[in-house]
């Protein structure tokens, strides 16, 4: 009861298919964390909308929310959900139930989005918005048994640059690898491993080792708060969204940091977020920085 006081996996339900996919994936992570689902459905309408189309609309919402319920309690049937239409501004919504969330998860797309657009407006806000972590699911679940099951041999992926939103996303990573029983990856690119032209003394090999040494020490402390997950550290050259992206086919989750050490004052959402946003094949995570 203890960890349900510390905040709600809060799940935003628009109506849409991946809205109740993303609460069947939110059903499975709230059963493993012993945390309390919170479904809200928020909607907007004129202010000259007259009273009876207002009160079909909520009623459309609560119905919107009962189906999202019954969904996530064919994962975790023990689960304790709770439910909430509000009628104002959806992105105010969100952002103000994120201040005592958990976790937010949304769809990748809502009903209004157009198939073209790989991230919806609202999952995209969030992602720069939210107070806690935001967790935008991009496709269908998986099934049942799948989520709650007992297949331990796909990794959790994490981006490392050293920033202090990479070593937050560091802390969920292995907080959800333990979870799920799962293996870590650990995905780094330093800026001279980016540069294949950069002169370094000693050569490729020997900034290979020098990048290893950073990035184990780096992984050190988390690896002593969580000895029974394995971890692999993963080198790359060139930029890291795409080494994420790829790596996210056989992901259970991939897990960024909100923005990196190349941080514009002005750009709440880094570049290498963003791209794994929109482009990554599993459930993608966006943490702000410790």
């Amino acid at each position: 009861m203890t960890n349900r006081l510390r905040g709600a996996v809060v799940v935003g339900i628009d109506g849409s298919d991946l809205a109740a996919e993303a609460a069947r994936w939110a059903a499975a992570y709230a059963a493993r964390h012993r945390r309390v689902l919170r479904l809200v459905r928020a909607y907007q309408l004129p202010r000259s909308t007259p009273p009876e189309a207002n009160a079909r609309m909520h009623e459309h919402a609560r119905r919107q929310l009962w189906t999202a319920a019954h969904l996530a309690r064919t994962v975790a049937p023990e689960l304790a959900v709770e439910h909430a239409v509000v009628e104002d501004d959806p992105f105010e919504v969100l952002a103000r139930e994120s201040a005592d969330a958990q976790t937010l998860v949304l769809g990748a797309r809502g009903v209004g989005g157009f198939a073209a657009l790989l991230v919806g407006s609202v999952s995209d806000t969030m992602a720069r918005r939210a107070e806690c972590p935001v967790v935008v699911v991009r496709g269908p679940a998986e099934s049942a048994a799948a989520l709650t099951g007992t297949d331990h041999t796909r990794p959790v992926v994490a981006g490392v640059d050293g920033s202090p939103a990479s070593e937050a996303a560091l802390a969920f990573a292995f907080a959800e690898a333990d979870a799920w029983g799962a293996p870590l990856v650990a995905v780094h690119a330093s800026a001279d491993l980016q540069d294949p032209e950069a002169a370094v003394p000693g050569g490729p090999a020997a900034l290979d080792a020098e990048e290893s040494q950073v990035l184990a020490c780096r992984l050190a402390g988390w690896s002593e708060k969580y000895p029974g997950v394995p971890v692999r550290q993963d080198l790359v050259q060139g930029a890291p969204a795409r080494a994420l992206v790829e790596r996210s086919v056989d992901a259970r989750l991939v897990v960024v940091g909100s923005t990196g050490r190349a941080r514009v004052a002005q750009a709440l959402l880094g570049s290498t977020a963003r791209a794994v946003l929109h482009h990554a094949h599993s459930p993608v995570a966006v943490v702000r920085g410790l």
